[in-house]
């Protein structure tokens, strides 16, 4: 990708020198819900909380933004996503979300995936800008065909969708059909939320003809990725379905995933023989 070097001059003019600190330090709750879009470390290595370890252990705030600043400035698309993506959270400095959205749009236009799920992220919750889910739809798209798996997770749950979380309806035209293709392109690119989705609505028949052993062949993959739900659905079919070496396979897997429902049925099932005797 060639870097759009003409936007350095003005990124300079927009990047302060230094950051307004907002109030507090995040803790371990916020650390685990750390905002809306993701950084570009996430979106590479699957860590979570690669930058927001970095942010958390600092002794000085200061010191990081004024790295990241100069990452942006030598021409890193990956500091300006994740500049954007702290200013438009605002949980570690002052939230600017006028400016979020400038350094995502550069970051986006020079092909950063990441910087394009981002901007859907800004335009879904609204963050400086009016909630608009079709241009929202257009950002997902855009950071799918440039790699981003997961936004085919967020393009299948926003076709499903008739609402904002205000409870205005906007002009959106809900389409299940579209929501199921988009799953289903996600979980063929390995994505174990859309294999979970998928498996569901193979396994029950939701807007497509049910298909039990494709159903289970998606929830498997899902399940064996750490999807806690794909794992409690396993338990429950083959509670059912034989044989029953995969429901007690799939019941422990769930339960060492931290599913409550399976630990109820395994405290069921060592119940029901003595009540039986």
């Amino acid at each position: 990708m060639i870097v759009a070097t003409n936007i350095y001059p003005l990124l300079e003019r927009l990047l302060p020198e230094s950051i307004t600190l907002a109030p507090g330090r995040p803790g371990y709750l916020q650390r685990l819900y750390s905002g809306v879009g993701v950084p570009s470390q996430r979106a590479v290595t699957g860590d979570s909380f690669a930058l927001v370890a970095r942010l958390d252990e600092a002794s000085c705030l200061q010191t990081v933004y004024r790295d990241l600043r100069q990452q942006a400035l030598d021409g890193s698309i990956t500091a300006l996503n994740d500049l954007g993506w702290l200013w438009l959270n605002g949980k570690y400095w002052v939230a600017d979300h006028e400016l979020a959205r400038h350094l995502l749009r550069m970051a986006a236009v020079q092909g950063s995936a990441v910087a394009c799920f981002n901007l859907g992220q800004q335009h879904y919750f609204g963050k400086g800008v009016p909630v608009d889910y079709p241009l929202c739809a257009e950002y997902y798209q855009q950071a799918f065909a440039l790699g981003f798996v997961p936004a085919a997770a967020a393009l299948g749950d926003l076709y499903e969708e008739e609402v904002c979380a205000d409870g205005i309806v906007r002009p959106w035209q809900v389409d299940l059909q579209q929501a199921f293709q988009w799953f289903y392109q996600g979980a063929h690119k390995g994505d174990a939320r859309c294999r979970y989705e998928i498996g569901c609505r193979l396994l029950h028949g939701l807007q497509v003809a049910a298909d039990s052993k494709a159903g289970v062949y998606w929830l498997e993959l899902a399940a064996v990725a750490g999807v806690m739900p794909a794992a409690e659905e396993l338990a429950v079919h083959f509670s059912i379905a034989q044989p029953a070496l995969r429901y007690l396979f799939w019941r422990d897997q769930a339960i060492a995933l931290g599913s409550e429902l399976a630990l109820a049925m395994k405290l069921d099932d060592q119940v029901r023989p003595q009540s039986g005797k």
